[in-house]
């Protein structure tokens, strides 16, 4: 497992692993668990946006690893 550089409780948290990050791109490893479920019983949304969002983070610091990231805007459309 690579390490993001930084320390991330929350993403400690939610168990994210991470595979590669380098050339502007990155992959990441989740598997939910039953906490992280929703009340249909699948992934909740939040954990969702959260793996894209520090999917999308982690490729634009290998590209500028000496930089912090920070999300201003983020929208997801979820369809069933």
């Amino acid at each position: 497992m690579l390490d993001f550089g930084v320390e991330i409780p929350f993403v400690n948290l939610l168990g994210f692993e991470l595979v590669r990050m380098q050339d502007g791109a990155s992959e990441l490893h989740y598997e939910a668990r039953p906490e992280h479920l929703n009340s249909f019983g699948v992934t909740h949304g939040g954990a969702s946006m959260t793996l894209l969002d520090v999917t999308m983070a982690t490729a634009a610091r290998s590209v500028a690893p000496e930089m912090g990231v920070v999300t201003i805007e983020m929208k997801t459309s979820f369809m069933q």
